[in-house]
């Protein structure tokens, strides 16, 4: 077994290198995987910018991950056999405090998160938790499965809305995570599904996969919402765009006793109309990350090979650790894309 491997690291604000570094050494509980993909998140280029803080660094980013398991410790290893094709949900919660123990580990009291406060997923090795580990179906596409993490934040977002089999659904981004939202929505059962995004490359995008989409920007926008809901507004409003428009568009065109989900992270507070969530009896829940089970959800869905058209379209570009860096140049550049997967 290697002692050394390559890694990208973030030394400094602004600046990722390969770089040599230890392999992770496992304690009891722990798993090590050896990655083969890892995409690019939003979380990965904040903590890039030092949005973190810098006294994070040095830190391997990285927690959308998939790989080849090389060794299991503690309990469930049982479960597994080197060389099982594996995803783990990527952070590490007690398990002690009050919200592990109601199923609410993603909002864990002592939350650490892989990439950020902990090494992650842009290297040849990272370690995982045991209990946190999941083995994939034989021959399932290592670039679909990359998109677990993601698409358990859908997975976790649409349930935790209470969304119904016939309800409508306004997706505010159509970002990747938006997207996901939309596709997880559909498949759960919403009779209409419209994205809300200014870009015409990701509207296109939606529309081909079946999606009514609206522009923010365009002058009849509200009156288009009303229209595409006879008037009465949508059943669930998902805030993703993090913006003040967003969030003001969610509890407008959200009908009486709707439910807006704040998925988006916002960089300052936002002004919400109370008025309207009092006159229209609005819930407004936050949602971060996912839990556990909902981590599950996504992989047995995504074992399931339901929804693996509309998934791989979310794949854009790939590129090798030698050229981590180039990745994250061109995964803070405007284009047209959506994900960017690392491979190893």
């Amino acid at each position: 077994m290697k002692t050394e491997m390559k890694a990208g690291v973030i030394g400094a604000k602004n600046s990722i290198q390969i770089k040599t570094v230890p392999v992770p050494e496992l304690r009891d509980g722990e798993a090590l995987i050896k990655v083969c993909y890892c995409g690019i998140c939003g979380t990965d280029v904040h903590v890039l910018r030092g949005e973190y803080g810098a006294d994070n660094f040095p830190v391997i980013p990285g927690h959308e991950f998939v790989g080849e398991l090389v060794e299991a410790r503690g309990v469930g290893s049982e479960l597994f056999t080197p060389g099982d094709m594996v995803v783990a949900q990527p952070f590490f919660s007690c398990g002690n405090c009050e919200p592990c123990a109601q199923g609410n580990d993603n909002v864990c009291r002592d939350l650490h998160f892989m990439g950020t406060r902990v090494n992650g997923g842009f290297a040849e090795y990272v370690k995982v938790l045991t209990r946190k580990m999941y083995r994939l179906s034989k021959g399932m596409d290592l670039r679909l499965a990359a998109l677990t993490e993601p698409v358990a934040v859908a997975v976790h977002d649409v349930r935790r809305s209470g969304l119904k089999a016939g309800q409508t659904a306004l997706v505010i981004g159509g970002g990747p995570i938006g997207m996901l939202i939309a596709m997880v929505a559909r498949h759960a059962g919403a009779r209409r599904v419209v994205i809300s995004e200014i870009s015409g490359y990701r509207r296109e995008c939606a529309e081909k996969l079946g999606f009514t989409t609206a522009n923010p920007l365009d002058e009849g926008f509200d009156g288009r919402l009303m229209e595409l809901t006879d008037g009465k507004g949508f059943d669930v409003c998902f805030e993703v765009s993090g913006s003040n428009p967003g969030i003001a568009s969610a509890v407008r065109h959200c009908t009486i006793g709707g439910s807006v989900m704040v998925v988006g992270i916002s960089q300052a507070p936002h002004p919400v109309d109370l008025s309207a969530v009092f006159a229209k009896q609005l819930r407004i829940q936050g949602v971060r990350i996912h839990s556990q089970y909902n981590f599950i959800g996504a992989v047995e869905l995504l074992k399931s090979g339901a929804l693996d058209k509309e998934f791989l379209t979310m794949v854009s570009e790939e590129y090798p650790l030698e050229q981590i860096a180039d990745a994250f140049a061109r995964a803070q550049a405007p284009g047209d894309y959506f994900k960017i997967l690392v491979h190893m």
